[in-house]
């Protein structure tokens, strides 16, 4: 516990940096101290000693006897994240992840040989499925006034700020930070310029005549363009959009544990499944954008450049396969109706 303590005050000051040279992000700094919780709960609870030992310096017994303990740590633990606080595999494994980057920070800056014990930490994952708007309710959102006038005055700028996220494909953090300064008019045309306060990606979109419309109607503002929000507010707030607009059809929600899916519910007693309003959040913005403008043919290099993905990004190509999806169900209703009039032809 006392190295964990070191490394995670070293990333808060700053003195251990990721591979690209840039400071750790204090979101991933959360995590480790999470994990460091974590691993001080499952020590008390299970009765197990945390340790570590220098690999170079144990005889061929003591190595084997550290390989069974690093052996049951993984077993004993990930059963601790799974059974005693109920993880799904994407928790698991991203403490298990974290645990591994520390480990390499032992070997390689630290100079403590612990032995290659950590790469049998098992990565668990799941894809979680993407919620997006089709185009056909963005579109009401954005047009249809007699939907926005029903909605109170503090609802109508959430609306706004979730429909110009929807437009631009910038994550929350870096939508509620947006100025009047990132704003660029060129031969009557604007455009929206920013970086990526996760990735340091710089993007470059131009605006529609709608999203120009919603910018107007808070141009006197002068430090952000939208009024300051916290994620979880927005989060509620676009819910109660949702479900006003009548988006309540029940969608299935499962999570993977230890690669078994579960049904998880909106009540559990009663087994009611969420809807899709319960579903919507600030990353559907996000989601919503990248997915609308791949259907609409805007080519990969051109959503890539506007999303700020990298070259072969993974995360990206989810998107990709999700649109893909989409046009698979329209051109099974093309083939249909070619089958529907092959049928006839027959017939005649």
């Amino acid at each position: 516990m006392p190295l964990l303590e070191k490394f995670i005050s070293e990333l808060q000051k700053g003195n251990h940096l990721q591979k690209n040279g840039k400071v750790i992000r204090n979101a991933s700094i959360k995590n480790y101290l999470n994990l460091q919780n974590h691993l001080q709960t499952y020590s008390q609870t299970r009765g197990l000693v945390l340790r570590i030992c220098d690999h170079d310096k144990l005889n061929t017994r003591e190595q084997r006897s550290e390989k069974n303990y690093w052996k049951r740590f993984y077993l004993t633990f990930t059963d601790y994240l799974f059974n005693d606080i109920g993880s799904y595999d994407n928790h698991a494994g991203s403490m298990m992840k974290l645990l591994r980057a520390f480990f390499n920070y032992l070997n390689n800056e630290f100079i403590i040989a612990t032995g290659l014990y950590h790469n049998r930490f098992y990565i668990t994952q799941q894809d979680i499925p993407v919620i997006v708007l089709y185009p056909e309710r963005l579109n009401f959102l954005i047009h249809n006034k007699e939907f926005e006038n029903s909605l109170p005055k503090y609802l109508k700028a959430h609306k706004d700020m979730f429909v110009f996220g929807c437009t631009t494909a910038l994550r929350f953090s870096d939508l509620v930070k947006l100025q009047p300064t990132n704003l660029e008019t060129i031969n009557g045309n604007v455009y929206l310029c920013s970086t990526s306060q996760k990735t340091g990606m710089i993007s470059r979109v131009y605006l529609p005549q709608y999203a120009k419309d919603i910018l107007s109607k808070y141009k006197r503002r002068k430090r952000s363009l939208f009024k300051p929000i916290s994620k979880t507010n927005f989060n509620i707030a676009i819910k109660k959009i949702a479900f006003l607009a009548g988006w309540t059809e029940p969608m299935i929600k499962t999570r993977n544990k230890r690669g078994e899916s579960e049904n998880l519910y909106r009540d559990a007693a009663k087994q009611e499944h969420y809807r899709f309003c319960d579903l919507v959040s600030s990353h559907t913005m996000r989601r919503t954008a990248i997915t609308t403008l791949l259907r609409m043919g805007l080519n990969e290099i051109n959503v890539r450049i506007i999303s700020g993905h990298r070259a072969n990004s993974p995360s990206f190509y989810r998107y990709v396969n999700y649109s893909d999806s989409f046009m698979n169900e329209e051109l099974d209703k093309v083939y249909s109706k070619m089958d529907a009039l092959a049928e006839k032809y027959k017939s005649s």
